[in-house]
């Protein structure tokens, strides 16, 4: 057995802490610790997570090549201030994502998780009534992420959430929206309905059009924020 390779350990080194850089960045992005249009010094962030300007420098340049940063010549690295272009394209996608996530979780969902959508869909009604709204909030994405999993495709599951993280990112739940709420309710027992009766087209179309209305209030309300 050869030695090791010096070079190579020290690649391996920098891209490991790279990927430290670039994890921490982009949860501090996603959950608005960092705001748009901060500067994202290089010197302050490797001073702050004890590494070198490299392996920070490859982790902005994987961010930007998300979307969740921009990097001029004059302004160096900054949060990107996503605009409405991007928060529609991003509804776009979920709502043809989620819609798939509907049709295959009538195909392959398991009687427990038929009785935790039952479960969740009643704990729903409480807590509407009791008017508790981060506890529908949570219970909701409970409600969606059961049939994300129920889908049987780890895949589909990855990307609904990382699109759930950017869109929070850029608007709060359509639920905050009180004309939405029971609403809402009824789609998800509608939704609900059909994959229990192992329909995949009706519950492709009903997961379609309960995002398709969640987003567009969504889009409104991120409007409205910005503009009045």
């Amino acid at each position: 057995m050869g030695l090791p390779n010096p070079d190579c350990a020290r690649a391996v080194s920098i891209s490991s802490r790279a990927e430290l850089v670039y994890k921490s960045l982009r949860d501090d992005i996603l959950r608005n610790r960092l705001r748009p249009g901060e500067r994202l010094s290089e010197e302050r962030i490797g001073r702050q997570l004890q590494v070198s300007r490299t392996p920070v420098r490859e982790a902005l340049k994987r961010l930007h090549a998300e979307g969740l940063v921009e990097i001029t010549p004059h302004r160096g690295a900054v949060v990107r201030d996503p605009s409405g272009e991007d928060l529609a394209e991003l509804c776009a996608v979920r709502e043809v994502l989620e819609g798939l996530s509907g049709r295959l979780a009538a195909k392959a969902i398991s009687s427990v998780e038929l009785y935790t959508l039952e479960q969740l869909i009643e704990e729903m009604d409480r807590t509407i009534a009791g008017g508790n709204l981060d506890e529908l909030i949570e219970l909701n994405f409970e409600f969606h992420h059961t049939i994300w999993v129920a889908s049987r495709n780890r895949y589909l599951v990855q990307q609904l959430r990382q699109l759930r993280q950017f869109i929070f990112r850029l608007q709060d739940s359509s639920l905050k929206y009180s004309a939405r709420t029971k609403e809402a309710q009824e789609e998800h027992r509608a939704l609900f309905q059909a994959i229990q009766a192992g329909d995949p087209d009706e519950a492709e179309r009903l997961a379609r059009e309960h995002f398709r209305k969640s987003e567009m209030v969504r889009i409104i309300l991120w409007h409205r924020a910005r503009y009045s």
